[in-house]
C-alpha cells in the first residue's frame, strides 16, 4: 500500500535522510538545482513509501510565470509504483500542471499518465474543476 508524508508530518523525520541522499544522487538528472532543503521548503513536497520503504518524492512548484510545474524523482527499476504515485498527485490539483521531461524515460511516463505534449520536452496535464 502506497503511503504519502509531508514535510510537516511526523514520519517524514524518519525517511528524509534517506530521500535527501536520493534527490542529491538524481538532482542532475532532473533539472533541478535547489537544495533538498529548499524544495521541502518551498513547494507542495510528497513522500511516497510503499510498504513502508521510499519510492521517492514529487513536488509541485510555481515557475516564474506563476505556471504550476511539478517535478520528481525515484528509486530504480519502479516505474509502476512511479505511475502510480504520480496519478494519484494529479488528483490532488485542477487546472493545467506542466513538466519538463530530463529524458525519454520520464517522457513516457508523463504520456502513460495522461499528459500532452506542449512543445518540445514540455508536457501539461489539464484537470477540469468538476
Amino acid at each position: 500500500m502506497i503511503e504519502v508524508l509531508i514535510p510537516q508530518n511526523h514520519d517524514f523525520a524518519q525517511y528524509k535522510n534517506e530521500c535527501k541522499i536520493l534527490y542529491e544522487n538524481l538532482q542532475d538528472k532532473i533539472g533541478d538545482s535547489q537544495t533538498f532543503d529548499f524544495i521541502t521548503n518551498n513547494t507542495f513536497f510528497y513522500l511516497f513509501l510503499n510498504d513502508k520503504k521510499l519510492i521517492g518524492g514529487i513536488y509541485y512548484f510555481l515557475d516564474k510565470d506563476k505556471k504550476l510545474f511539478l517535478n520528481g524523482f525515484a528509486k530504480r527499476k519502479q516505474h509502476n509504483l512511479c505511475l502510480e504515485c504520480l496519478k494519484m498527485s494529479l488528483n490532488w490539483f485542477k487546472g493545467r500542471i506542466y513538466a519538463e521531461a530530463q529524458n525519454r524515460a520520464s517522457a513516457l511516463c508523463l504520456i502513460r499518465c495522461g499528459f500532452k505534449r506542449e512543445k518540445d520536452n514540455i508536457f501539461y496535464f489539464e484537470k477540469g474543476f468538476n
